[in-house]
């Protein structure tokens, strides 16, 4: 069994994503979106002000939206300097969810059973 990750080592991984523009965010576990208006397409383009996490829940923020991610009890946070859209393809381990930036890097959040429980929400930032 993989070792559960601190908030103190998720935290320099997520200070890489402020000031980065987000490109795409696939949803890759069939349960895992949580919330449907606005979709993940919005964020396309949408600039990170902030993010942070808070005991197991990731917050990143951007000036119209705020992404929220339940790691849950055996979430992972992967930073990729190189990353894609994930694809499909025979011996890959899908990720629950890729954050893809616009220097090219990603931000997976793994888990290491079949059952998904990660959560991600998507919601408008109050105005």
């Amino acid at each position: 069994m993989a070792t559960i990750q601190s908030a103190a080592e998720i935290n320099p991984l997520l200070a890489c994503l402020k000031g980065r523009t987000i490109t795409a965010l696939q949803v890759l576990g069939i349960n895992s979106l949580k919330s449907v208006s606005p979709p993940p397409e919005a964020l396309a383009g949408e600039v990170v002000t902030a993010a942070e996490i808070v005991e197991r829940t990731i917050n990143i923020n951007t000036a119209a939206h705020l992404i929220t991610f339940d790691l849950q009890r055996t979430g992972r946070v992967v930073l990729h300097e190189a990353a894609e859209p994930f694809r499909l393809a025979v011996g890959t381990a899908r990720p629950t969810v890729r954050l893809l930036m616009d220097d090219g890097s990603g931000l997976d959040l793994t888990e290491p059973a079949k059952t998904k429980r990660i959560t991600a929400t998507i919601s408008a930032q109050p105005e």
